[in-house]
């Protein structure tokens, strides 16, 4: 196979085109500091930062045996990345246990001549992050777990709790100042989904436990490296979680 990409899971030598050139994904995401200036110093406060949108730029080659051929591959293109339904996966050959969520925002002509032609390809990834292929999972035995997320950013975990007992809340503990906690009576069977990407509670499958959530909690996510996570009281459920890695 020709050294190419996945978009929307139809591979880019199906289309007639192979890559020459991408720019994008080799840096950090362009960054936003914020600042703030002071009439009384030199320079300005630093209050931190955000990364923005990522944008990776594919130099495409198409060929082509005749005039018509290229018309009808062009317009088979224009088809394949129509952005209409939003950002979908994006997966390069060098890369195939990582994926992007991006939309197609900009391109140009085909130049060059006639057995090959030149364009670029511009994707726009809202998130500028790639993402595992795959999930990864822990269980917390004991009441507690170090998770090592092999990632480069934080993922969101979505945590499964099941009671095997009474309980009258539910605590899930990062470090002191981010926790979960849910107030409420519990008993045996009980299921409890906490989503700490989209931040909803769900109980026994239909219930929204946001009301019975303690003010001061936090969906936290799991940093890169280690991250212990415990739960109390103790003894009354099993939990498991699902997250997927991402990368800068």
């Amino acid at each position: 196979m020709s050294w190419g990409f996945s978009f929307k899971e139809i591979h880019s030598t199906s289309k007639g085109i192979r890559i020459s050139n991408i720019q994008g994904r080799d840096t950090l995401p362009e960054i936003e500091s914020r600042t703030a200036q002071s009439p009384s110093q030199n320079g300005v406060h630093y209050f931190g930062y955000r990364f923005m949108e990522r944008r990776i730029t594919v130099e495409i080659n198409l060929f082509g045996a005749s005039l018509s051929e290229y018309r009808t591959k062009i317009r088979d293109l224009a088809a394949w990345l129509n952005p209409s339904n939003g950002p979908q996966e994006l997966i390069f050959d060098d890369e195939t246990d990582k994926k992007y969520y991006a939309v197609v925002t900009e391109n140009t002509d085909f130049e060059g001549l006639f057995a090959k032609r030149v364009a670029e390809i511009e994707f726009l990834c809202p998130v500028p992050f790639a993402y595992s292929i795959t999930e990864s999972s822990a269980t917390i035995s004991n009441d507690s777990v170090t998770i090592n997320n092999t990632g480069t950013a934080e993922a969101f975990p979505i945590i499964t709790v099941d009671f095997s007992a009474s309980a009258t809340e539910l605590k899930i503990e990062k470090n002191p100042n981010e926790f979960i906690r849910i107030v409420r009576n519990f008993v045996d069977g009980d299921e409890v989904v906490i989503d700490c990407q989209v931040g909803t509670i769900t109980y026994n499958g239909t219930t929204n436990l946001m009301n019975a959530l303690d003010i001061n909690s936090d969906f936290f996510s799991l940093d890169p490296g280690d991250t212990t996570l415990t739960v109390t009281p103790a003894e009354v459920s099993t939990v498991s979680l699902v997250y997927v890695r991402r990368w800068l």
